[in-house]
Formats: structure tokens, C-alpha cells, sequence
């Protein structure tokens, strides 16, 4: 059931013949001097709540709408919205009033004071609570009217952009701050889609998006290989996305203002990740996940940091042993380069051990042993979930692998 929700006030409404093109560019007409009346004709409401104070609720507006419309129409009271109290009690009453899971039609034509900001704020709701499809939201725009007309033709506006603003604002949030794709990437293959399926059918793809849902693709790629700990993908897509972003700025600017708006933080977000050659064991490779560890940081993924960091560290060893050919089996080369931090980290803390070769080689082998001990540790905190009696803080996890980053970078600052 699509349902239909509206206002209603005490102003003497002026008849008019409202307008609106519809998705299937039907240009349909109504004379009403009521707006809600045009709703199950514009947009197929098959049930109407209207909205209105007691005092609206007993006046001439209201019963002559009711007497036009019928068991269609359902008054929904509620205050006059003077103070917060109130303001929060139309909300709750408009959240309560729509059910889960249905199709809404939003009218705030007659919605009075600060009303249609707490429409939009409802809807948003709605839609992430409610999981409520907000199918439009519509102004009856009296004060566009041509009076060249008789009744004046009145257009009907679309507003709905604006909610979807908060969609975008939510996706870029999510991307910035935790380098979550889904959101931001969901609005640009929704934005693509309606507008293809809005265009008539004779005028043909040129002039319409082409590139907004592949980037959509790409965004996603990049954020499951961020949050998945999946470096050598992560940097592989960020190559692409930064070379696609540069292309895809000029329909960004024309269908997606919003993200267009933000390309420029992105590219530079992810610029420093990329790498030429993203599965062999270099120099550049070992800095190049030094910034994906800060980049974790930045985003508060605390988890993947300390991982990776650990996955480095072995990294780092196997190239100043010179095996990066084989750097990423397990069996014969990591498994080894792990066993050996264990022994010279055993070393560190005066153990019994048998030091490996590489032990009095390196001028910095006291460091990664001492660095292996700490990562270790947060390790076996974050892995086991705090299941055990001695537990570090989640502060103390914290700043323990932001203060390990910074010995970390100290290593490859000579790396050549």
C-alpha cells in the first residue's frame, strides 16, 4: 500500500490547476483548491494521513477535504509545535503513524512554521529505521502560478533530491571517517539507474551517465579490501578508483553534485596507496603499507593496524634477507621469518633461545625483536577477544600499535 502523507492548515486556499510530469513523462493536471486532494491522482496513494492541530482539525479546510475524499483520508492530530516538546512529539506521532517496509508520498504544501524540517528529518528516519521507501517528496508551488490561466497553473516540485542529499552526506561520512564504501556507492548506482530509467525512451544514452556505477564498483572493491585486510587489493583498486576519478568528474559534476564535491579529498585520500608493482616486495611496497597502517589508524580500524603491522614486520625481515621472491609463501618463507622473530624476541626477553643468523647481522635486530614483542602481544589481544584474565584497555591497545607505527616508519625512512 502506497500511503500518502500530508498537511493541512486554516489559510483561504486559491483554486489553481496544479501540474506534474511523471516518471513516464505523463503530463497530468488538477484543479483543487486543497493540494492533498491531487495525490492519489499524481501519485496513487491509496491511503492519505493528514496531518493537523486541533484547531486545523475542526476547521472548514479540513472537513471540506474530508467530505471530498472519504474513508481514504485518516487525520493524524498533533501539536502546534511552539517549543522542542512538541517539536519531538510531531515526530514521534509522524514515525508512528507509517508502518515498516511501506511506500510513502510526502506533500508538504500546506505544512506550516518549521514543519517541512521536521519532514525531512521524519523521512530520513524512516528510510534507515523503518526501512520505509520514500517514493517523493512534493511542494505544490502556488507562488510559481501563471495567471495567465484560468484557474492559474501551479507546478509541482520535486524535492525529493534533498532527502537523498542526507544519503549522500551519510555515505561520504561513513567513507571518510571509516573507509566504508556501501553507502556512498549505493547512491552512486542508484542516482545512474533513475536517471536511465527516467529518460525517454527516444532520446538515447547520449548526454546520460555512464560511469557513475562503475566507480560505485570500484569504491566497494577498495573499501571490502581495506576492511578485509587485503593490502595487495587494496592497492590494486586504489590504482583504478584514483585513475577513474579523474575521468568521472565531469558526470559527478552534472548527476552527482554531492560527490563531486568530495573527489577531490578522495583522490588525495587514497593517492599515497598507490604502487606500481603492488605484488613484489620492495622498498616502495613496505612504505606503501607503512600509509595503509596510518590510514587504518585514521579511520580508528585499530584491528587491521595491528595485523597488518604484524604482517610487515615479517615482510620487512624477509627483505633484508633478500628472499622477496618468495615472499608470500607461507610454508617455506613467512612461517621461517616468524619462527626467527619468535627466537630473537625470546632473546629480548632473556630467555633460552637459539638465535637466528640474521641476529647479529642487523644493527637493527634488538629493535625488531622488541618491536615483535609488542606486536605480538596487542596480536594475541585483539585475536583471542579479551577472553582471559589479563586483558589490556582498549586505550592501552590503542596507543600501544600508534606508538609501534611510529618505530615502524622509523625503519623504512633509509629504505632504498
Amino acid at each position: 500500500m502506497k500511503i500518502g502523507l500530508s498537511f493541512l492548515g486554516l489559510g483561504k486556499y486559491k483554486m489553481a490547476n496544479y501540474y506534474w510530469v511523471s516518471a513516464k513523462q505523463e503530463n497530468m493536471e488538477y484543479k483543487t483548491t486543497l493540494f492533498p486532494e491531487t495525490l492519489p491522482v499524481f501519485f496513487n496513494v491509496s491511503k492519505l494521513l493528514l496531518l493537523v492541530t486541533k484547531k486545523v482539525a475542526m476547521g472548514s479546510n479540513c472537513r471540506e477535504l474530508q467530505r471530498r475524499m472519504g474513508a481514504m483520508l485518516k487525520l493524524v492530530e498533533i501539536p502546534d509545535g511552539k517549543n522542542e516538546a512538541e517539536l519531538w512529539e510531531i515526530f514521534s506521532l509522524v514515525a508512528t503513524a507509517i508502518p515498516p517496509q511501506s511506500e510513502i508520498v510526502i506533500d508538504i504544501t500546506h505544512a506550516f512554521r518549521s514543519l517541512p524540517l521536521i519532514v525531512f528529518n521524519v523521512a530520513s528516519y524512516l528510510r534507515r529505521v523503518k526501512n520505509v521507501k520514500v517514493e517523493r517528496i512534493i511542494y505544490g508551488n502556488w507562488e510559481a502560478h501563471d495567471p495567465n490561466f484560468d484557474p492559474p497553473r501551479a507546478p509541482v516540485i520535486d524535492l525529493t533530491s534533498m532527502l537523498d542529499l542526507q544519503d549522500w552526506l551519510h555515505g561520504i561520512d561513513a567513507f571518510q571517517r571509516r573507509g566504508e564504501a556501501e553507502e556512498l556507492a549505493a547512491s552512486l548506482s542508484r542516482t545512474q539507474g533513475q536517471i536511465w530509467r527516467e529518460a525517454p525512451s527516444s532520446a538515447g544514452s547520449a548526454g546520460l551517465p555512464q560511469k557513475l556505477k562503475y566507480t560505485a564498483a570500484q569504491l566497494e572493491k577498495f573499501s571490502e579490501a581495506l576492511r578485509l585486510l587485503r593490502p595487495l587489493a587494496a592497492f590494486e583498486a586504489s590504482q583504478k578508483l584514483n585513475d577513474l576519478l579523474k575521468t568521472v568528474q565531469e558526470e559527478a559534476r552534472r548527476w552527482a553534485k554531492p560527490f563531486a564535491d568530495v573527489l577531490q579529498n578522495i583522490s588525495e585520500e587514497i593517492d599515497p596507496l598507490y604502487i606500481e608493482q603492488p605484488a613484489i616486495l620492495s622498498p616502495a611496497h613496505l612504505k606503501a603499507q607503512i600509509v595503509l597502517i596510518r590510514y587504518y589508524l585514521e579511520k580508528d580500524l585499530v584491528v587491521q593496524a595491528v595485523l597488518l603491522a604484524r604482517e610487515w614486520l615479517i615482510s620487512y625481515l624477509i627483505w633484508r634477507q633478500k628472499k622477496q621472491e618468495r615472499w608470500r609463501e607461507y610454508k617455506d618463507v613467512r612461517f621461517i621469518a616468524g619462527k626467527e622473530l619468535n627466537q630473537a624476541a625470546a632473546k629480548q626477553r632473556s630467555e633460552e633461545t637459539t638465535l637466528p643468523l640474521w641476529y647479529n647481522k642487523f644493527p637493527e635486530s634488538r629493535e625488531l625483536a622488541d618491536l615483535w614483542n609488542g606486536l605480538s602481544s596487542l596480536r594475541n589481544d585483539v585475536a583471542h577477544c579479551a577472553m582471559n584474565t589479563q586483558t589490556s584497555s582498549t586505550s592501552k591497545i590503542r596507543d600501544g600499535i600508534k606508538k609501534i607505527t611510529a618505530r615502524l616508519e622509523n625503519l623504512v625512512q633509509n629504505l632504498h
